[in-house]
């Protein structure tokens, strides 16, 4: 069954499928920044690349796309990314 949201914490790993995603960092937004994260991306292949990305932009992991739908401050060091299948996010949301 696939997954249809990921929760990706500051400083876990999550697993999806034969992948794996490594929530490094993040960047709240500023007066006239937006929003990122730092993500580190290990394919079942055993590629390992780091992803910077904003709301809205995707990412590939385990031959699936993904949109980052949300970023969420909970407190000092504290944040979680929040992904959807690209396929059944809409490009503006």
């Amino acid at each position: 069954m696939a997954q249809d949201r990921l929760v990706i914490r500051a400083g876990q790993v999550t697993t999806i499928g034969a992948g794996r995603i490594g929530g490094v960092s993040s960047v709240p937004p500023g007066e006239s920044e937006v929003a990122q994260v730092l993500l580190t991306i290990l394919d079942a292949d055993g590629t390992e690349r780091d992803e910077e990305l904003r709301l809205h932009e995707t990412f590939a992991v385990d031959g699936v796309t993904w949109r980052l739908t949300d970023i969420r401050y909970l407190g000092p060091g504290k944040w979680e990314a929040v992904a959807v299948p690209a396929a059944s996010a809409s490009p503006g949301i």
